[in-house]
């Protein structure tokens, strides 16, 4: 049983540290891709899709972590007969717990606008330059404190800082345009 759990550690701690250091979402192949269930769709569908995710890669990677390295500490103190129900409850619990807390933790969808029609008419800034064909980043503040980042286009070309005015929202683009305080004063 030590190569088991020796293999079990060393097999979810590389995930780990490989997900850690390499930045990656590994569960967001099994729940679409970064955690968008909850935001439209069927709520059944959303449902299914939460359950499937909790058995994702993330899943095996802290639940063997935590099998191997229980099973090992058990068997270091002399409890080698509890070991493998123990070390599999732990495996199991630390694995559930870890996709469901990553889950939580992502369950802002990145790139999707949730209520794109209440952003029409709201002011931002741009962090990106825009022109025609070619799409920029725009910054809202959000009423209850924090900032909110779109992609951005516009029929004129607009650089870095320029105050912006949201016209419309396509999917999770802003189609913006100068903001009025910031239009230039023809000359005579």
């Amino acid at each position: 049983m030590f190569a088991i759990y020796l293999g079990s550690l060393l097999f979810g701690g590389v995930l780990i540290a490989a997900s850690a250091l390499l930045g990656a979402d590994h569960g967001a192949e099994l729940h679409g891709g970064g955690g968008n269930a909850g935001h439209g769709g069927d709520n059944s569908q959303n449902q299914g899709s939460a359950w499937v995710s909790l058995f994702g890669l993330r899943f095996w990677s802290f639940g063997s972590a935590f099998f191997g390295i229980t099973g090992l500490v058990l068997r270091a103190i002399g409890l080698s007969a509890l070991a493998p129900l123990v070390s599999t409850g732990v495996g199991i619990a630390a694995g559930l717990g870890a996709s469901a807390m990553f889950r939580r933790l992502t369950g802002e969808t990145v790139g999707q606008v949730r209520d794109a029609a209440a952003l029409v008419g709201r002011e931002g800034k741009l962090l990106l330059p825009v022109a025609r064909g070619q799409r920029g980043k725009v910054r809202l503040a959000q009423p209850g404190g924090g900032d909110v980042d779109l992609l951005a286009e516009s029929d004129e070309a607009l650089v870095s800082g320029t105050e912006v005015l949201i016209v419309e929202v396509r999917g999770n683009v802003a189609v913006v345009a100068r903001a009025p305080a910031e239009r230039p004063v023809p000359r005579a």
